[in-house]
């Protein structure tokens, strides 16, 4: 994943410390009955939906919405697990590089087409061409001649991906990855329907009208800019008994007050809380606590000569109170981070513990401000100075500044070093960052799918996200062991992902401080969402309303 290529996760940088951000709300506002016919839901989301067509979606509003209007050759549980969807049996070969998948011969687009084989072939072809300009393409780097293509040296039509018969699709891996089939779960690799694609052109996915469905929903009133927009049964669907709703209603609410007050006045069945609203409601018996899959961090540049001081790294992750972090400027159920990740990525295949607890080194991410103190002085004899002055770039919003604030107190506080905050425009910020332009960055990073290496992958040496330009042989090769001889080993693969995560903490690779989170109230008679238990990802396939 590329900071710069991945504007799904950089728009989110901004905006997921902002409490709920970007996340649904569910009401029932007409009366609820047992029969299907009287199934209906209203939703809010914060921004409208930017494209439905699989190679230009960057955010994770549209990605939502794809994944309730179309489907896949998988779906991701509650456990982040991947699910049959469109697939029906999946065997693996050539030690881990061969992909035989058979679908199921029921799938329909609502234009009444099949949904086929050569469907997948055509969507990641077309996304991986150049010409499509998807940001996107990074996440088929583990297929045969995916890079090569993306980067316009091979013709899309090499791709190791191919359509035996009707019904099977055969996809040859680069290097095998044992995380491979929750990519695939990905809106992503969702199949494009080429009829379709060749009549609306440029237009395609640009509007409701202008996009074909396969999934549990199909779209109606969505003119490419409109603010509300309206869900239907999909009865074509191939397991359209399984959907209980008949349709969902969303309207854009950007002001997370008006929706609480929505939700208290019983006009809405759920909503994203803030940290102040969260504080109100600890309570209530409604308040769900859902994860967002994202890691909040400092990153350091390198490249400057008082950045690079190890023991000042590590004396500001000691100085930092993550707890009081979490509870009293966050106060939305985010949790202290113990390593570069987040809970429920993987479990420990020998004992069950999650990777956090594993990955977790003492003295590295812990309040013990006396230690800072001495790592503190150790770094300004190192570096020869009596005194430093720190410089924190993050976005100029409102929670990251809050947080910035946070951290430019305990800095000051604990080691009496002076700290500058540069808040900016995200964009800006951004840009600022890429170019090396800053010494200590404030920034979140979000992951597409439960696997330790969604994060662990950007502190590489080579890298592209590796802005702070860390560079250790040591953590290169634990990845590469983890992603190469050991990439289907379980056991041996998991214990390469720790001796990265914990050789990133002894350096400081990074400072990580908060495992992202989200509340919401929710209306008990909501019943039936799957809720992703690693990204906090509602589904709403079977989800219905209680009497």
């Amino acid at each position: 994943m590329s900071l710069l290529d991945h504007k799904k996760a950089l728009l989110l940088c901004a905006g997921i410390v902002v409490i709920g951000g970007g996340i649904f709300a569910v009401t029932a506002h007409s009366k609820s009955t047992k029969t299907a016919a009287a199934q209906h839901l209203n939703l809010y989301q914060t921004a409208t939906i930017s494209s439905l067509d699989v190679s230009k979606i960057t955010d994770n509003i549209s990605s939502n919405t794809l994944s309730q209007v179309g489907e896949g050759l998988y779906r991701l549980n509650a456990n982040s697990q991947a699910e049959n969807a469109l697939a029906t049996k999946t065997t693996v070969s050539d030690n881990g590089h061969q992909y035989t998948i058979n679908l199921r011969h029921d799938g329909k687009w609502s234009n009444g087409d099949p949904v086929t084989a050569q469907n997948f072939v055509y969507s990641w072809e077309r996304t991986l061409n150049p010409k499509s300009k998807s940001e996107f393409t990074y996440q088929f780097a583990n297929i045969k001649n995916a890079n090569a293509i993306a980067a316009g040296k091979k013709s899309p039509s090499t791709l190791g991906v191919k359509a035996v018969g009707k019904y099977q699709l055969k996809i040859t891996l680069s290097q095998p990855a044992s995380y491979f089939k929750k990519m695939l779960a990905s809106t992503t690799y969702y199949p494009l329907n080429e009829k379709a694609v060749n009549k609306y052109g440029s237009k395609y996915g640009s509007s409701a009208k202008t996009t074909v469905y396969n999934g549990p929903f199909t779209l109606a009133n969505w003119s490419g800019t409109s603010d509300n927009w309206t869900l239907k049964k999909n009865a074509t669907y191939a397991e359209a008994k399984s959907v209980k709703l008949q349709s969902i209603d969303y309207k854009v609410i950007k002001d997370s007050t008006t929706a609480y007050n929505l939700y208290q006045s019983k006009k809405l069945d759920q909503v994203t809380l803030s940290g102040e609203q969260t504080t109100q409601n600890k309570n209530n018996a409604n308040l769900k606590s859902l994860s967002a899959g994202r890691i909040g961090f400092i990153q350091y540049n390198e490249n400057n000569k008082v950045a690079a001081n190890q023991d000042l790294r590590t004396a500001i992750s000691l100085a930092v109170n993550r707890q009081q972090l979490a509870t009293k400027v966050l106060k939305n159920g985010s949790v202290p981070a113990k390593t570069f990740g987040v809970h429920d990525m993987m479990k420990n295949p020998k004992t069950g513990a999650d990777f956090t607890s594993d990955a977790y080194t003492k003295g590295t991410v812990d309040y013990a401000p006396a230690q800072a103190k001495k790592l503190y002085q150790s770094a300004l004899k190192q570096l020869g100075k009596k005194a430093v002055t720190l410089t924190i770039t993050c976005g100029n919003d409102d929670a990251s500044q809050n947080i910035a604030e946070f951290v430019q107190s305990a800095i000051t506080s604990k080691l009496g070093a002076k700290v500058e905050v540069r808040a900016m425009p995200f964009p800006s910020m951004l840009s600022n960052v890429s170019k090396g332009n800053f010494q200590l960055n404030l920034t979140s990073w979000g992951m597409d799918y439960a696997d330790p290496i969604q994060s662990l992958q950007i502190l590489q040496s080579a890298n592209n996200s590796n802005m702070g330009h860390y560079d250790s042989k040591a953590y290169d090769g634990a990845l590469k062991a983890a992603e190469g001889t050991d990439a289907l080993n379980k056991t041996a693969r998991y214990q390469d992902l720790v001796t990265a995560a914990q050789t990133a903490l002894k350096d400081q690779a990074v400072t990580p401080l908060y495992e992202s989170r989200t509340s919401s109230l929710v209306n008990p008679k909501v019943k039936g969402v799957v809720y992703n238990k690693f990204n906090g990802d509602a589904d709403y396939r079977t989800a219905y309303v209680a009497n």
